[in-house]
């Protein structure tokens, strides 16, 4: 069997922690870039196999296992589930490609996956969310000791009470020995009060620990719904928020608008000008679009370019009016190229509401407004179209 390798390109980093993160891939290539991605600070083990990686676990201590998912004999998420069975303090990542998105969501949702990466990776993400899982493993170890340390302070103040009471009952009978034990009874009670004080401390550091822990939990919650360039909420976050507003408005009788954006030839600019540039422009365009729309609307980023937003309690002529409004504010800006290029943007923009004889659920929904967006394109881009009811 081919022997368990560590990576000790990092052994002189001069950081006072150093995590052990075991990288799991059953591609060299992977294994390599990975290890160098994530070296600093860090040291790397590296498994061919989920057989080896076990072999590795039980040799080593390891805080954070990151293992794709297809590979030869033992998947990545069977053996996710073995390290939650036997090591569940182990931080577990999980890296898969969009054909086994489902599998990683069924993973994170049993509780067997704390995150997941999907292929291609970005170096700078992966590297964010190790950070951010190692900063909680710590705090999470951090605090386990903490409350072991405060077991034992409670058990020593115990006893340093049992002692102040033997003390006082051998005061009282042994009247001849006062001083002397007057002097052991003041020597104890200031143990008792440093003791008292230590504890003190750890209480208010513990619960320090405790906000930071769910600061970043709701952050991590926050990342986990949002779309990290722009900000509006995911696509499987969009697909949540359709089925709760298709079941308000029809439960309490209510009009549901939904409003899909294209931005007409952003491939051009993108090709042209660069992908950094087009980041800039969508980034642009969605601080317009979130400008003209309400708090209670949902913006949701669809695909590359495209964004659906999801209007609440609203009607056919305020969406017209809400869409005349972003394409204006749209054309009306200047996009500045890195060559000092001036650009123009145009939108495309579909309409559909719900109820609708056609549109009877999520997925008929969104089938609608993605028809009445083709005809705006269809109609020479820059466009609005409203399916009628």
């Amino acid at each position: 069997m081919e022997q368990p390798v560590v990576d000790k390109k990092n052994a002189d980093d001069p950081s006072p922690t150093i995590h052990h993160i075991l990288i799991v891939d059953d591609e060299e290539e992977n294994l390599d870039l990975l290890a160098s991605t994530l070296r600093r600070g860090n040291r790397i083990f590296k498994a061919r196999s989920a057989e080896q990686a076990l072999e590795i676990m039980a040799q080593e201590e390891i805080h954070l296992v990151i293992t794709d998912q297809r590979m030869p004999g033992m998947t990545g998420t069977e053996l996710l589930i073995r390290l939650q069975e036997k090591y569940p303090a182990v931080v577990r990542m999980l890296v898969t490609g969009y054909g086994d998105m489902d599998v990683a969501v069924q993973a994170i949702n049993q509780g067997r996956v704390h995150r997941f990466a999907a292929k291609p990776w970005d170096p700078g993400d992966i590297k964010q969310i190790v950070a951010e899982e190692l900063e909680r493993y710590d705090l999470l170890t951090g605090n386990e000791r903490l409350t072991r340390d405060l077991i034992a302070k409670n058990q020593e103040l115990l006893a340093m009470n049992a002692e102040l009471e033997r003390q006082k009952a051998a005061f009282e009978k042994l009247a001849n020995e006062y001083r002397q034990q007057r002097e052991l009874a003041i020597e104890m009670s200031e143990k008792f009060a440093r003791a008292n004080l230590d504890l003190i401390k750890a209480q208010e550091e513990n619960k320090q620990k405790n906000i930071k822990l769910e600061t970043i939990n709701r952050q991590l919650e926050q990342l986990s719904i949002t779309d990290g360039l722009t900000g509006f909420f995911n696509y499987r976050q969009m697909l949540v928020l359709m089925d709760g507003e298709i079941g308000r408005a029809r439960r309490y009788n209510l009009f549901l608008t939904v409003m899909m954006i294209d931005l007409d030839r952003f491939k051009i600019v993108n090709d042209t000008h660069g992908h950094l540039f087009g980041d800039t422009v969508l980034r642009t365009a969605t601080r317009i679009i979130r400008h003209n729309i309400r708090e209670t609307d949902y913006p949701t980023r669809y695909g590359g370019d495209e964004f659906l937003i999801i209007l609440p309690h609203t009607g056919t002529d305020r969406a017209m009016f809400l869409a005349k409004r972003i394409q204006a504010d749209l054309k009306g800006h200047v996009f500045v190229a890195p060559n000092n290029d001036k650009i123009h943007l145009s939108a495309s923009i579909g309409i559909a509401f719900f109820p609708h004889p056609r549109a009877s659920n999520r997925e008929s929904l969104i089938s609608l407004v993605d028809e009445a967006l083709y005809q705006a394109k269809e109609q020479g881009r820059d466009r609005i179209v409203v399916i009628p009811g």
